[in-house]
């Protein structure tokens, strides 16, 4: 079986968000589950990216309403003689389960780990250039050369208020993700372009092409339409050109 790689690029900055703290969530449990002094170091920060990001914005408050929207829409979907009504049934069961999860947070989400004097000082030391030295921070040298359980159990504290986020942004992505079919597409000389139904709300693009190819899409949209061009660069030093061949690929428009 031919292994691919995806590409993704949003269309509003509702899902752009969403992308982005997924990336973080998934960073986080990646250095988490390795737990040596570096990754539980990079754990830390991408803890305080997460706080800063959900700091900037109500994202608690947006999270909820796209839940609910997506709730909405796919009840619909029930009067649908065609549709696992099982399948249906367990979406719909998680969704309300994430909304009561961020519904019981009071305030703004991570303000406990907000309050945690050594990633305070993390927080106020990470604009120095060169990173943090043990100099620059006795007590991060000190906390990291605690025992490795004592850490884990530390960051797992620190990471819980923002459980019911991380959940809550996977199921919306993923019923996302999951709410179109593939179709197979081909880039004449590099480039692809497509009209965007103006009927339907396109939220996220999905690209797909095997690990074999050489080269990687590049995505543009707007409001009627986007384009793929299908760069190469075998040489990161310089600039990418536009593969001249054309180039098969599998397309989703995920609208939910």
């Amino acid at each position: 079986m031919t292994e691919t790689h995806v590409y993704e690029q949003p269309l509003n900055e509702k899902v752009r968000a969403f992308l982005r703290l997924e990336k973080l969530f998934h960073q986080f449990a990646f250095h988490l589950k390795h737990g040596s002094d570096w990754n539980n170091r990079v754990a830390i920060d991408s803890i305080l990216e997460i706080l800063a990001f959900t700091t900037r914005s109500d994202i608690k408050l947006e999270v909820l309403k796209e839940l609910e929207r997506q709730h909405t829409r796919l009840e619909r979907l029930s009067k649908r003689p065609q549709i696992d009504q099982s399948q249906l049934a367990s979406v719909l069961k998680n969704i309300q389960k994430r909304i009561g999860e961020l519904q019981a947070i009071s305030g703004q989400v991570g303000q406990d780990t907000k309050n945690v004097e050594l990633l305070t000082a993390i927080a106020q030391k990470s604009s120095v250039p060169g990173s943090i030295c043990d100099f620059d921070l006795p007590a991060l040298r000190h906390w990291l050369s605690l025992p490795k359980d004592t850490r884990q159990k530390h960051i797992d504290k620190w990471f819980r208020p923002f459980g019911p986020l991380d959940r809550a942004v996977q199921l919306i992505l993923e019923v996302l993700r999951h709410s179109a079919e593939d179709t197979e597409e081909v880039a004449h000389n590099g480039f692809f372009q497509k009209s965007l139904d103006t009927n339907q709300a396109i939220q996220l693009l999905r690209i797909s092409i095997p690990d074999n190819v050489i080269c990687y899409p590049e995505i543009s949209a707007g409001k009627h339409r986007f384009s793929v061009r299908f760069m190469k660069n075998e040489d990161p030093s310089i600039r990418p050109e536009q593969c001249q061949d054309d180039v098969s690929f599998k397309l989703k428009m995920c609208a939910i």
